[in-house]
């Protein structure tokens, strides 16, 4: 991947015959790589789901039987916008012209906002319209992240240099960033500059940024290297020490630090966060001792199933239950891939659907497959 200007024109469409030059394939068994992709995004919508009929007072379990009518919030959508910007730039590059990544996911997030309702400012590019754009089953989401609309109808690109939202904490970067875990054959510190320079483009807070990378981490260690979850939180644990180690000079890699450690030592929410309000840091950590607590439980399903309660059920008031929801779904997707999921979720339509296509045009960038 490249860092360069960025073109506004569109590329593949799912169900297309894809990029002509494509990344080389992981070193790992390639299906098994490619059921952890459609695992994780599949498995980010089922928590997504499964989280907000929990937080609604509803059954949750309908999720777990049968996605065709679930409704999702901005965490699917932007996982999904997130995906769709990456595959643009993949497209650029595989083409042979050099395209800037990070301006790619910011046209993605503006053609987002437009399908909410919103419209751009004058100042902001008007990027045209690509598949996903045009997916009915995407329907304009309930109360989208407040800090993400507001960046992103600034019109201006945030920058790790010059952040919107300087002290923005929320979890609006976090639920988006898993597909920067995805990608395969790049270094793990590309996917960590990808993962800050997108969270920039809406929250500027350091710790924001930091842990939505520390998330992308996680699901590399998952989904790439064939990690189990303990072997994760161990890779990450050497993270932490080696960012605690630059922290004095990097504010940005001292917030890291604190959350590393934080979501791996599994402190108290007090000793991270200030009570009431919802933190990325606190919602990591709450989706990652959810995931934990659900590994102790039999089949990769019924793991599945007991991560997405005891994420929905934390009750701390520094976390977003639906957004943890949705990332330990994210975490046992890419852990176990699509064997974690209920059957259903392999055929239904609707944005289950919509998943699974955007999945295929992810590999067919990467892969070829």
């Amino acid at each position: 991947m490249t860092n360069n200007t960025a073109d506004t024109g569109s590329h593949t469409d799912p169900g297309t015959s894809g990029a002509r030059a494509v990344q080389h394939a992981p070193q790992e068994d390639p299906a098994a790589y490619e059921d952890r992709v459609l695992g994780c995004l599949l498995g980010t919508m089922a928590g997504d789901a499964y989280g907000l009929l929990y937080a609604a007072g509803d059954d949750p379990l309908p999720a777990l039987a049968d996605p065709s009518d679930l409704a999702v919030s901005d965490a699917t959508h932007l996982t999904l916008y997130t995906v769709d910007g990456l595959t643009d730039a993949l497209e650029w590059a595989n083409d042979g012209v050099a395209a800037d990544e990070t301006a790619c996911l910011w046209l993605a997030y503006l053609r987002w906002l437009t399908r909410q309702g919103e419209h751009l400012p004058p100042r902001a590019p008007a990027p045209p319209a690509r598949w996903i754009d045009r997916q009915e089953d995407l329907l304009p989401v309930h109360e989208p992240d407040a800090d993400t609309v507001r960046a992103l109808l600034t019109g201006e690109m945030g920058t790790r240099a010059r952040p919107l939202n300087p002290d923005a904490e929320g979890a609006g970067a976090l639920m988006r960033s898993a597909p920067f875990g995805l990608v395969p054959r790049i270094p793990a510190s590309l996917v960590e500059r990808l993962t800050l320079e997108a969270a920039a483009l809406t929250h500027g807070s350091a710790a924001a940024r930091a842990t939505a990378a520390l998330y992308s981490g996680i699901i590399r260690s998952l989904a790439i290297d064939g990690l189990t979850l303990e072997e994760a939180v161990v890779a990450e644990r050497g993270e932490e020490r080696h960012l605690a180690e630059d922290a004095g000079s990097d504010p940005a890699r001292a917030a890291a630090a604190g959350a590393l450690g934080g979501v791996a030592a599994h402190r108290p929410a007090a000793d991270r966060t200030v009570v009431g309000t919802t933190t990325a840091a606190a919602t990591l950590d709450a989706a990652l001792q959810a995931a934990r607590e659900g590994a102790a439980a039999g089949s990769p399903r019924e793991q599945f199933a007991a991560a997405l309660a005891h994420a929905a059920a934390a009750g701390r008031p520094d976390a977003s239950p639906v957004v943890a929801a949705s990332l330990a779904g994210g975490i046992l997707g890419a852990l176990h891939g699509t064997g974690a999921l209920p059957a259903a979720y392999l055929d239904a339509p609707g944005t289950a659907d919509v998943v699974r296509s955007i999945a295929r045009t992810l590999l067919r960038a990467t892969t070829g497959s």
